[in-house]
């Protein structure tokens, strides 16, 4: 840790092999129809409230090129987007210029579906800790975590897989 270029590698890496998986919501939370209402504009320049995005589970992920936490939670949150990306929404916040994400992206190929928010955090998302994630269905929290977290995990599989399938009840009837 004493050379300071070192210092963001070897802190993801240490990270990386000590996160645990993300706990259950252990209380009720349900969102209100304010707390969507966070404009994102995506790497086109298209703007959306985040109230397009719940329509199917949705996992919103804040976080930074240059945050080690986030950076070692990375490759797990890619492995789940590969798997879910066309059965629940993935949201990643992102406030940093273009060039510095796609920079970051294409550098590790992961093809994380980014946004950049605009004007203000609605009190709920409000934190000042990266990596903040949620995993919602139905404007209801199921998974909260802030800090690093193995999002590939079987846990996490299991309680998407059943998210999932209670949709397609849901549908189904």
């Amino acid at each position: 840790m004493l050379i300071p270029a070192a210092r963001k590698n070897i802190s993801t890496f240490v990270i990386r092999k000590t996160m645990l998986p993300p706990r259950e919501t252990s209380k009720a939370i349900i969102l209100s129809e304010n707390d969507f209402d966070i404009i994102l504009t995506d790497k086109d320049g298209n703007q959306n409230f985040l109230s397009k995005y719940i329509d199917k589970p949705l996992l919103i992920n804040f976080w930074a090129t240059w945050c080690p936490p986030c950076v070692a939670e990375l490759p797990s949150l890619q492995k789940l987007y590969n798997k879910y990306k066309d059965d629940i929404n993935f949201v990643f916040i992102v406030n940093e210029p273009l060039e510095v994400i796609e920079n970051f992206l294409q550098k590790r190929k992961y093809n994380i579906p980014y946004y950049i928010m605009d004007g203000i955090v609605p009190d709920f998302f409000e934190t000042a800790i990266i990596p903040t994630t949620y995993l919602i269905d139905n404007e209801r929290i199921i998974l909260h975590k802030t800090g690093a977290a193995r999002w590939d995990s079987g846990k996490v599989t299991r309680i998407v897989d059943e998210l999932i399938e209670k949709r397609k009840e849901t549908i189904n009837y």
